[in-house]
């Protein structure tokens, strides 16, 4: 009877704590939160071209240059693409990631709006103009040059 008389209290307990859990606790994702999931796939397309990036200088003793133009995937800066042969970030594609990233957010690239770099070989920057909505201090990835971008970079290239 004993055994019986504390199962039903663990039951119970459990119970209780996920029906205050679900009263009292909003929902940390929904469909109201699509920025959330663009904003932490803006941050990871920055790592991993970061990754890459230095994956390359590693193995060629520079970074892929754009002979210090600007290259992106918005039409004022080329209308690159994402792929091999035509990518805004030159000789990354395939070697060291599949494809070069786009925003998740449908309406990017724009004429100005969208992803671009930069390299002499020796620095580069990589940034995301116009397309992030998080500019909360503390974010690492803000622009000190564009206050609507977000950007990685090598220390030269920074205030590009």
């Amino acid at each position: 009877m004993k055994a019986k008389a504390a199962w039903g209290w663990v039951v119970g307990g459990t119970f209780m704590t996920l029906l205050c859990a679900g009263v009292l606790m909003p929902p940390v994702l929904d469909d109201g939160h699509h920025g959330s999931r663009r904003e932490a796939r803006r941050g990871s397309d920055l790592k991993n071209v970061q990754a890459a990036l230095e994956s390359f200088h590693r193995t060629h003793g520079e970074y892929p240059s754009t002979e210090s133009e600007w290259r992106g995937d918005m039409t004022e800066h080329g209308g690159f693409g994402y792929d091999a042969g035509n990518s805004y970030i030159p000789g990354l594609v395939p070697n060291f990631l599949p494809s070069l990233p786009k925003d998740p957010d449908s309406q990017y690239p724009t004429h100005e709006l969208g992803y671009m770099y930069r390299s002499d070989g020796v620095n580069y920057k990589f940034v995301l103009r116009g397309t992030p909505d998080d500019f909360s201090a503390g974010n690492p990835y803000l622009d000190p040059v564009r206050d609507d971008s977000w950007q990685v970079s090598s220390s030269g290239g920074l205030y590009w």
